[in-house]
């Protein structure tokens, strides 16, 4: 009789082979993503390079000056000052949008001629009408941010009502579904990706057009905008710099805070 040899395998367990694969998911997914910005990094350094410092400083100088702004203060001040002008137009906005959107979608004719003319009117004689209606205040700022930023909201919100699915509606009906039920299941569940998708495109208006509020506020805003006019006025471009990068670290900041996990929160069925 033969004996029963077995082979005593010398191979790792299996569970390492996933945490492995986990790890390269995460490397390959990170490097994906820096990939942009090692590009935009490497053009930045390569046009700094071929020009003179006042006219394109490099990301070095430019750095440094944010790290001064800050510990004189100023940084901390414009940013805390465009941040509460940004967020409360920003509610604004999307409370104000949300409810012309379904008026949008209900009273069309009436509606959408207002809108297209609020809509239509330039930003900076919205800028230059909030000045004479309420001064060099932080009020004119915020109105002018919610005035350009509220139209994305509405026309978004009246787009998802109209595409809500009539046969769902029908079927809500047919099982005697009061109000509340509909748009608890229906018409809020199919509002959802419009909603997203304006909120992100609102909140990047909000950052845009507060630059341009602030720029004519003057001193009496003291944000952002202000300073990057004050930088321009006083020829100093790695300043001037300074706060654009700045600025849209903020917009990318604030994005990643609110609007992804919002998002994520809003479609995480799709996980199961």
């Amino acid at each position: 009789m033969k004996a029963d040899v077995r082979r005593v395998s010398l191979r790792p367990s299996s569970p390492a082979a996933p945490e492995t694969s986990v790890f390269a998911r995460f490397c390959a997914g990170s490097a994906r993503k820096l990939f942009p910005f090692l590009v935009l990094v490497v053009l930045w350094e390569i046009l700094a390079y071929t020009q003179p410092p006042y006219i394109f400083p490099s990301l070095g100088a430019i750095l440094r000056t944010i790290v001064e702004l800050a510990q004189d203060g100023v940084l901390w001040t414009g940013t805390l000052s465009t941040v509460q002008s940004v967020f409360i137009a920003a509610i604004i906005s999307l409370i104000s949008g949300a409810l012309v959107g379904f008026a949008l979608a209900k009273y069309e004719t009436f509606t959408a001629p207002l809108l297209n003319f609020a809509q239509t009117i330039p930003y900076v004689v919205w800028a230059l009408m909030s000045l004479i209606w309420f001064g060099l205040t932080k009020t004119s700022v915020v109105f002018t941010i919610a005035i350009a930023a509220f139209p994305l909201v509405a026309f978004n919100v009246a787009a998802g009502l109209k595409n809500i699915d009539p046969q769902l509606l029908g079927m809500a009906q047919s099982v005697r579904a009061n109000r509340y039920m509909r748009l608890r299941h229906i018409v809020f569940p199919s509002l959802t990706p419009y909603v997203i998708g304006a909120s992100r495109a609102m909140l990047g208006m909000c950052w845009k057009i507060s630059v341009l509020a602030e720029l004519f506020a003057g001193g009496a805003s003291g944000g952002v905008g202000y300073n990057l006019y004050s930088a321009w006025e006083f020829s100093r471009p790695t300043e001037l710099f300074a706060w654009t990068i700045w600025l849209v670290f903020l917009m990318m900041l604030s994005d990643r805070i609110f609007i992804t996990p919002l998002e994520l929160f809003a479609t995480r069925w799709k996980k199961n």
